[in-house]
């Protein structure tokens, strides 16, 4: 069993746009409804591709608009 997510805050709409600043990889606010946040934000690597990711996983990244 996994740990619950934590949702992303409401002041973070779709289109919002946050960078991890060692990896370059960007992320956007998406807007699948997902009850566990597992697909709040659709991310891009530089170098991995992309994927889905939660808030606890970007929430540390730099606000970007």
């Amino acid at each position: 069993m996994t740990a619950p997510r934590s949702p992303t805050p409401p002041q973070y709409s779709t289109g919002t746009l946050k960078q991890d600043p060692d990896s370059l990889a960007v992320a956007v606010r998406t807007n699948i409804p997902d009850p566990d946040s597992a697909h709040d934000w659709g991310v891009m690597t530089v170098d991995r591709g992309g994927y889905y990711a939660g808030w606890d996983e970007i929430a540390a990244w730099t606000d970007v608009g």
